[in-house]
């Protein structure tokens, strides 16, 4: 049996960001946000309210008892206590390679970190990480909330390695 994800951090709440958000509180993952932004906070419940409308239109099951969202104004705060990161930031390498050290930092327990980045290679990203070997790149499909497609793709010390829970 596997673990499920109940609390992921997300770094950046742009678009990609703010449909990484509603994708996991629309299926009752608690999200923690972490955006510089000043507009962020408006613009990411902006793109949840049309997630919602949109979402429910998809199936006719009732929807899942969505999961709460908290804003924090530190990355360091963001990822305490989450068990998946997901880094959104502008497609800038120093930024994220920056933002990425960042994130290994202060959250040293988290199984994995993974990026959206259509561009970047994991490799270049992780290069200056102390522990490289759980970071991959986690890039979706949009719109985020609506399509369950994500682009995973390791860099040269991304681990290999597969627990089992039994």
């Amino acid at each position: 049996m596997s673990k499920l994800i109940k609390k992921v951090a997300l770094i950046g709440g742009g678009v990609i960001g703010g449909g990484w958000a509603a994708r996991f509180l629309l299926n009752g993952i608690d999200v923690n946000v972490y955006d510089p932004s000043d507009s962020a906070e408006r613009s990411l419940n902006e793109m949840l309210s049309n997630a919602r409308g949109a979402y429910s239109k998809l199936t006719m099951a009732p929807l899942l008892k969505p999961g709460k969202l908290v804003f924090f104004d530190s990355l360091e705060k963001a990822v305490q206590d989450v068990e998946f990161v997901q880094e959104s930031a502008p497609e800038r390498l120093e930024l994220k390679r920056s933002i990425i050290n960042q994130i290994d930092r202060y959250a040293p327990e988290i199984p994995l970190i993974c990026s959206s980045t259509s561009g970047l290679k994991p490799s270049d990203l992780q290069a200056e990480m102390q522990h490289p070997e759980r970071f991959m790149v986690g890039h979706p499909f949009n719109p985020v909330y609506l399509l369950p497609l994500v682009e995973i793709c390791g860099g040269e010390k991304t681990s290999c390695k597969q627990s089992n829970s039994r």
